[in-house]
């Protein structure tokens, strides 16, 4: 383990919705499968949550082409409607931990840190933070040699967020 300080990827990003629908956005099962995948022609679908502090879900993310993802996600805070940060790991279907299996020296534990802020009634400021917790140094090598493309993901999850909730 690296005990390094590691300055995290961040993203900002304004929402035409109210603080507590974005916040909600992130926490409830009925949104979360609407846009918590990648790119347009995914689909997501929860097979266990237990939103709350200390508590957990397990997705599977299934790409236009088939491929399938299963994350498992820990949550350590949930603070309506200003802060979530959770815990999210590449897992199989059974939510055991595992390797991602394209970039095997990825960090195992990612750390999300999400911060919402009201900019007006109708306005949200989310600040997302993302960086590995306690990696080794070969994961903070690929974590770091892969910071100018952290913001594809997460980004493009963004993106999909800002679509339904425009739709809503």
């Amino acid at each position: 383990m690296t005990n390094s300080k590691i300055e995290p990827s961040q993203i900002v990003r304004e929402f035409n919705a109210p603080r507590q629908l974005v916040f909600d956005a992130w926490v409830n099962v009925e949104h979360l499968v609407n846009w918590m995948f990648p790119v347009q022609g995914c689909t997501c679908e929860y097979l266990s949550f237990d939103i709350k502090d200390d508590g957990s879900s397990l997705h599977k993310v299934t790409m236009p082409n088939g491929f399938e993802m299963w994350l498992l996600t820990k949550y350590e805070e949930v603070k309506a409607p200003e802060k979530l940060v959770f815990l999210q790991y590449m897992s199989n279907e059974a939510g055991e931990i595992v390797a991602n299996e394209r970039m095997p020296d990825w960090p195992k534990h990612m750390l999300a840190t999400l911060h919402f802020e009201a900019v007006d009634d109708t306005r949200t400021k989310l600040t997302f933070l993302w960086e590995p917790r306690n990696p080794t140094s070969k994961e903070l090598a690929v974590f770091e040699a892969s910071r100018a493309d952290h913001g594809k993901g997460w980004g493009a999850g963004m993106d999909q967020l800002a679509r339904y909730i425009e739709a809503l």
